[in-house]
């Protein structure tokens, strides 16, 4: 059903009400919840097959689905008793979105934030009905600090009846996405229903919601990476035995150059995905056996998503070209994979240039290792 709504997601610029309906009833945007909370407290690997399963009929789906899913164990993870059981204890679950950076400022009273921003690519929060937004903490015009010279910057969660939605996305590629921009004016955001953004120790009693917003933000994004690059692949499968090019002696699937490096780029796919899967597995049981995360653990969520994400990149591109006119024309499945990956590209969480502080505790962890072995 959701690759027969993609297109009309597109058109749309947001998943359709069938589409979103569906997923409710599957309750997949609840999927990191507690099961106390009426969630499925999901094992991390099955969570990150869902969203390649959902990115693989439509990139858009797999996007906001991921986004949504992550973002609505957030504030259950790391608000109050007192916001988690306003926030979840209604008779319908609800279901997050927004862009949890920095897009505004606030002062702090009595524990209560005022403040006001305006934020960008808040992804799903169209159908969302709690929205997230991160603000610096002012005291006397000047950023708040945390001790080790960062700014504060506090998660802040609102009603959607609170936020002001623009409601155009015109893009280039994940364009059913509703990633769209929004604003807050002088809210007031209570005690309890703000936390920092960096925080990664949770009050509840699942030991997987240690792994913080950005583990949660880059399983999500690399979930994603994972179903547009295993929808390509399977794209130029159906095409290349259905299509004869110019000069070609046989259809495309029988050609030794393309066999050869189809070989090569589904091996990649595999590689990555094993290589996903097997991390957030480790994790995952790391965690649960009361083991605390090493900062090499935390440098490679990153690692892994940047990874992916240009592996997935490579693979689309190659799929892409091999298409020829079918990936040209729309409407083209094969089009809309190539111009989602490629978009997806540009998020903050997969810029390249991340991995050269990612690599300083992976290089101690792998100095540790070689000191160790040297002295036996």
């Amino acid at each position: 059903m959701v690759r027969a709504e993609a297109a009309a997601s597109e058109a749309l610029g947001t998943m359709t009400p069938k589409v979103v309906q569906a997923m409710k009833d599957a309750g997949l945007f609840w999927m990191l919840l507690e099961a106390k909370a009426g969630g499925f407290q999901a094992p991390m690997v099955d969570c990150m097959e869902a969203w390649e399963e959902i990115a693989a009929a439509d990139g858009s789906a797999g996007w906001s689905l991921m986004a949504n899913s992550t973002g609505t164990a957030v504030p259950y993870a790391f608000c109050s008793d007192e916001a988690v059981a306003e926030i979840y204890g209604g008779p319908e679950k609800p279901i997050m979105a927004g862009m949890l950076g920095p897009g505004g400022m606030a002062v702090e009273t009595n524990g209560a934030l005022q403040g006001s921003g305006k934020y960008r690519f808040g992804s799903g929060s169209l159908h969302a009905t709690w929205v997230g937004s991160g603000m610096f903490v002012m005291d006397d015009k000047a950023m708040r600090k945390l001790p080790d010279g960062s700014p504060v910057v506090r998660v802040c969660w609102r009603p959607r009846e609170e936020v002001k939605f623009e409601h155009e996305w015109d893009v280039m590629g994940l364009r059913g996405t509703g990633s769209v921009d929004y604003s807050l004016t002088d809210v007031t955001v209570p005690e309890g229903f703000h936390h920092e953004r960096s925080i990664t120790r949770s009050p509840r009693d699942w030991r997987l919601y240690d792994i913080g917003i950005a583990g949660l933000a880059c399983a999500g994004h690399t979930g994603f990476a994972l179903g547009v690059m295993r929808r390509a692949l399977e794209e130029i499968t159906r095409i290349a035995f259905g299509k004869k090019r110019p000069a070609y002696a046989t259809v495309l699937g029988e050609q030794p150059v393309f066999r050869h490096d189809f070989a090569y780029h589904e091996a990649s796919y595999h590689a990555a995905r094993d290589f996903t899967l097997r991390f957030y597995g480790e994790i995952q049981d790391h965690l649960e056996a009361g083991g605390e995360l090493t900062p090499a653990m935390r440098a490679r969520f990153r690692q892994n998503c940047i990874f992916v994400h240009k592996v997935a990149s490579e693979v689309v591109r190659f799929c892409h070209v091999m298409g020829g006119s079918e990936s040209l024309r729309n409407p083209s499945d094969l089009g809309r994979c190539m111009r989602d990956i490629h978009v997806a590209t540009q998020h903050i969480f997969v810029d390249t240039i991340a991995m050269q502080d990612i690599a300083v505790p992976i290089l101690a962890e792998w100095q540790g290792f070689a000191t160790r072995q040297a002295a036996v």
